[in-house]
């Protein structure tokens, strides 16, 4: 049976990459063992980014100490990443396992212009602004790459503990073990995080390269689209699905409340529980244990609750551990509560996006993944500048709690039809 792509022409029944699809029982022992390769490459690109991402606000501070200056780092990164959606139409239009490749090679090039730079000491502000913009853009079309990609390297029934997995080793090596060592690296040698990052991007291009296997497209030949009406059709098909386009809305909601515990996190640390700076470091730790703990256990969740009710209870859980968090002034309660932060933001996460790749059509999942994307996380700014304005006019735990009440309201609002959509979806 063919079905009708985008292009309105019949869809080729050919393997994308020279890989089985992944959606049969047959399939199965010859799909999965590639994702060892994806899981591999995904590990040391994450300690890489987490090098990378702690040495270049360092770097950016190495040449001025105007913190409007200093913030234009962050948001130039952040604006690359909101190229999301031309990402996903780059994924339905080329091939995945191609465009990953050389999304690599293409940082592999930025970071080790970098590292001369520094070397040489040629280096100046507006090329590190340049080299963030190109970044966040990178990482953010390589994310929405892998996750149209995975579907062809995993067999649907697994494909929560597949990004559970991946969940699992960006907490460990991209935020508990690469952001610290990418400190310590830069301190030692400026240029040390952005070579050890060139390494990781090539580590991960061998990985995905070999063995060579076979490139083929899965989609029809002839004339496409340009990239806008591509992206419309994605936001065309994400703004039809009802449950698709609520999941989205409350993802970029709970990424507005959530931003608080990132941009307050140290203060709330010292200030409210008069703890030294260097305990910062063991609360970053049990947030991330949360993280893995959610992260491999959420297959398991949806085994026993099912993906959307697992996702809602991961969104009360997170609620209520905000609460707790904002309110304790006891260390080992806020280190756990913390966690249990963490435990939340991976179940929702792996399972939604799961859901995400197993029921959109897989020559469109790219462009809508992207527009999904860039819904989830457009406010994430807003939600950081409310979280300093309200600390800083009232005390640094009033912002933690107001996200608790809001995840809270936001599960109270969401859960019904959310449920009810689901319940209403064929199964897969």
């Amino acid at each position: 049976m063919t079905e009708t792509n985008s292009t309105g022409g019949p869809e080729q029944a050919l393997p994308e990459d020279g890989l089985p699809a992944a959606a049969g029982a047959d399939t199965d022992k010859e799909a999965w063992p590639h994702f060892g390769r994806l899981w591999l490459a995904s590990a040391v690109s994450a300690l890489g980014d987490g090098v990378r991402n702690a040495a270049l606000p360092l770097l950016a501070f190495s040449f001025t100490h105007n913190p409007v200056l200093l913030s234009l780092t962050t948001i130039v990164t952040a604006l690359g990443m909101m190229t999301a959606p031309i990402g996903g139409v780059w994924a339905d239009i080329f091939n995945r396992r191609a465009l990953l490749i050389a999304i690599d090679v293409c940082r592999f090039a930025v970071v080790t212009l970098i590292a001369l730079g520094v070397l040489t000491d040629t280096l100046d502000l507006v090329f590190v602004y340049v080299a963030a913009a190109v970044l966040g853009m990178g990482e953010s079309v390589f994310l929405v790459t892998a996750q149209a990609f995975l579907p062809k390297v995993v067999p649907a029934e697994r494909m929560t503990t597949a990004n559970g997995r991946l969940h699992a080793v960006q907490v460990v090596l991209r935020d508990s073990l690469g952001q610290p060592l990418g400190g310590v690296l830069f301190a030692f040698a400026a240029a040390a995080p952005f070579l050890l990052d060139g390494v990781s991007f090539l580590l991960g291009v061998m990985l995905l390269s070999f063995p060579l296997l076979r490139s083929v497209r899965s989609v029809a030949a002839g004339p496409r689209p340009g990239w806008w009406p591509m992206i419309r059709e994605g936001m065309g098909y994400l703004r039809a699905d009802r449950l698709l386009i609520r999941l989205a809305l409350v993802l970029g909601t709970l990424n507005f409340f959530t931003m608080s515990l990132g941009v307050l996190m140290v203060l709330y640390v010292v200030t409210w529980l008069h703890l030294p700076e260097s305990a910062y470091g063991f609360f970053l730790a049990a947030n991330a244990l949360g993280g893995v703990v959610g992260g491999l256990g959420s297959d398991w969740v949806r085994r026993k609750a099912g993906v959307l009710p697992g996702a809602v209870a991961a969104l009360a859980v997170m609620g209520v551990a905000c609460l707790v968090l904002g309110a304790t002034r006891v260390s080992f309660v806020a280190a756990v509560a913390f966690g249990a932060v963490g435990c939340g933001i991976a179940i929702w996460q792996t399972m939604i996006t799961a859901f995400r790749q197993t029921t959109i059509p897989q020559d469109i999942l790219g462009r809508v993944n992207g527009v999904f994307r860039l819904l989830s996380v457009c406010v994430s700014p807003f939600g950081a500048i409310t979280a300093g304005i309200v600390a800083k006019y009232t005390e640094v735990n009033v912002p933690i709690l107001v996200s608790g009440v809001g995840i809270l309201a936001l599960t109270a609002i969401s859960a019904g039809p959310l449920l009810r959509l689901g319940a209403a979806q064929p199964a897969h």
